[in-house]
């Protein structure tokens, strides 16, 4: 994930235009979650920008002078940092609904967001192909922690029962992430393999992750 999660009160600029516009960076975890957090609420009009190194983008320049991604721009301002985003995005746009109705799930899943965010897309950065001690290490980890997140997940539900919520988004985009730098589940993680077939078989997450964003060069 790149800098900073939250907006500083007072730092919120007007968007350029009325339309939702959200900055990602190809290589970002934080950026593939907020990606498929907006695909799953499928908003009108809704634009994603691929920020591409070497090139300048004047209206992102302008919005986040941090240069800091996700950076999300709609009539209400702008904001940065990837659950900031995701937890806006559920809320601007309630339906459908990606957190728990009960209070006391909601706390369980903001509970599992704060692990994912500061545990797990941290190990999935150091995770890699390669076969030094380090990445290993890093697998293993990783892998015993999401063996540990979802061993209650049943044959059919999500984290949170049979509610889809910001936590399967957000492990959905690190189990994608895997996937993408040729990362394979381990075979003793079965229930961690099938978990993962599951989020990629919902149309969101194939609109998100099948299409290619248009390129932030404009």
């Amino acid at each position: 994930m790149r800098s900073r999660q939250r907006a500083v009160p007072g730092s919120i600029k007007p968007a350029p235009n009325a339309g939702l516009m959200l900055f990602v960076d190809q290589d970002d975890i934080g950026c593939d979650w907020v990606r498929l957090v907006l695909a799953e609420k499928d908003v009108d009009g809704a634009q994603v920008r691929m920020l591409r190194t070497g090139v300048v983008n004047e209206d992102f320049l302008v919005l986040n002078p941090a240069h800091s991604v996700p950076t999300l721009a709609d009539r209400e301002g702008v904001l940065t940092g990837a659950r900031v985003i995701a937890e806006y995005l559920d809320e601007r746009y309630p339906h459908p609904p990606l957190m728990p109705q009960a209070p006391s799930g909601r706390a369980r899943a903001r509970m599992a967001l704060e692990n994912i965010e500061h545990q797990l897309f941290p190990l999935a950065v150091a995770v890699t192909p390669a076969a030094t001690r380090a990445a290993q290490a890093a697998r293993v980890d990783l892998f015993e922690r999401l063996h540990t997140a979802t061993r209650h997940i049943g044959a059919s539900g999500y984290f949170s029962g049979r509610e889809y919520t910001l936590v399967d988004c957000a492990l959905a985009a690190l189990l994608h992430r895997m996937q993408m730098r040729g990362v394979s589940v381990p075979p003793e993680s079965e229930g961690v393999c099938r978990y993962a077939l599951r989020l990629a078989a919902r149309s969101p997450y194939r609109r998100c992750f099948d299409s290619k964003p248009a390129a932030g060069n404009n």
